[in-house]
């Protein structure tokens, strides 16, 4: 580029922020005090206040975007594998590629951010730490349980209030004459999505065992004894279809290497082939050689013409020809077995990349599932052993007025508050609903199970 086309610092500067387009995030939480009595929140604490300083946690999602000035160039550099939506792992570590895992609970956005640039600077060897920036793509869910009529796992949003959460709950529970049908067709519909989470969650760990086999590169896959052994139909047809994508995925790569090994393997012969030309070629050399001497000596004594001497060299110059051209040829071939080397080394490259991030997505589906089991099982204790056992008291119950307690981890210390409706949430926040009653024991989740339900999560 010529120096009068190139662009300012300031308006480069400003380029790489208009092309990052995102906001500043939300920022780092106030760590919560040591576990304490039950305190009182006050209402008065707005939604935006609540957020303001927030931590990153377990199942975050964070949006991050990396971008390089590249002054040379001058020319605004994205870091495609990095600018993607990454899930924060359950022990609070954040794993990118390239960069490798980074603790980010309690931290945030806007320290991540410096903590990725500064992590890429010293890994890449960069003069500069690239821009980058980083904000909550999706808040880790809140929990509602209690007295509320679907009590479960919710998205969080910003602006998310007491009194929003037991809406998106569905309210108080709606308890009727005919609530014990109700109850026995909720128990039965637990217990069928209980039994397919557990399904899911058999099909992911046997594809996450077959993912860790191609990266390993092992010839066969080792399934774990507890699912190996058994004697389920549907499970054994896992195991038998996820062996069949082992063997063919394998099976396809193995062929392509194959195919480039036996080009490699052509281009050897055409070496040796080139080389005993070039040795010939060589011989031939040394013999017009002696020919344009001995010509010389003749011509000198006048027993030999010109002429022969003429020829000879013009011999020499076409085998000299010959050989330029049969030592390029050979250039030519090895530079082809070099070219297929790195083809090989890209390709597996590019399986194991791909590989890396199949096994990413399925560990983050399976870290998902679990909370998802424990409130299907959740629901099967409570339409099968508490709600019975409070169908009837809960009609008067609910004319009371409910007490709303939140507990709220941070780090490792919790604390537990006594809210009121107007009381902003934040993310991983469980909600417990209660209704007082003079009679009766706050409704809350029973400490034993009727024998033959099934609430496993093993």
């Amino acid at each position: 580029m010529r120096p009068s086309s190139r662009v300012p610092v300031a308006v480069r500067r400003g380029l790489v922020v208009g092309a990052l387009c995102l906001p500043a995030g939300i920022t780092g939480a106030a760590g919560a005090p040591p576990p304490t009595p039950p305190v009182a929140v006050p209402a008065a604490v707005s939604p935006p206040a609540a957020l303001a300083g927030y931590a990153l946690g377990p199942l975050d999602r964070i949006r991050l975007r990396v971008f390089e000035w590249r002054a040379s160039r001058d020319e605004i550099f994205a870091w495609t594998a990095l600018n993607d939506e990454f899930t924060i792992g359950a022990d609070g570590t954040l794993s990118l590629p390239i960069v490798g895992d980074i603790p980010v609970a309690g931290l945030p956005t806007r320290e991540v951010g410096r903590l990725v640039a500064k992590r890429l600077r010293d890994r890449m060897e960069l003069a500069d730490a690239p821009d980058t920036a980083v904000e909550i793509a999706q808040y880790r869910p809140f929990y509602i349980t209690g007295a509320v009529d679907k009590p479960g796992e919710y998205f969080f949003r910003p602006g998310l209030t007491v009194a929003k959460a037991v809406a998106l709950a569905g309210g108080p529970p709606r308890v009727a004459d005919s609530g014990l049908l109700r109850l026995e067709r909720d128990a039965i519909t637990a217990r069928g999505d209980l039994a397919g989470l557990h399904k899911d969650r058999d099909q992911l760990t046997i594809r996450l065992v077959r993912l860790a086999a191609e990266r390993d590169d092992k010839p066969k896959i080792e399934f774990p004894k507890e699912l190996a052994g058994r004697p389920d139909p549907g499970l054994q047809a896992l195991l038998e279809r996820e062996t069949s994508i082992f063997e063919a995925r394998r099976k396809a790569l193995a062929t392509q290497v194959d195919a480039i090994e036996d080009l490699k393997r052509f281009l050897r012969q055409q070496i040796d082939a080139l080389n005993g030309q070039l040795a010939t070629i060589d011989t031939q050399i040394k013999l017009i050689a002696t020919e344009i001497r001995s010509n010389e000596q003749l011509a000198e004594r006048g027993l030999a013409t010109q002429q022969r001497t003429i020829a000879a060299g013009r011999s020499m110059a076409q085998m000299e020809s010959e050989k330029l051209r049969t030592t390029t040829d050979l250039l030519r071939a090895r530079e082809s077995i070099s070219r297929a080397d790195l083809s090989i080394l890209d390709m597996r490259s590019r399986r194991a990349t791909e590989v890396t991030g199949e096994m990413r997505d399925t560990q983050r589906m399976l870290e998902q599932l679990k909370p998802r089991m424990e409130v299907a099982e959740r629901l099967i204790i409570e339409a099968e052993v508490s709600a019975p056992r409070f169908l009837s008291d809960r009609s008067q119950a609910r004319r009371a007025k409910p007490i709303y307690r939140i507990a709220r981890q941070s780090g490792a210390t919790a604390q537990e508050v006594i809210a009121e409706e107007s009381t902003a949430l934040l993310p991983g926040d469980a909600v417990t609903v209660e209704v007082p009653n003079s009679d009766l024991p706050a409704v809350s989740w029973p400490n034993a199970t009727r024998p033959g339900a099934m609430t496993s999560l093993n």
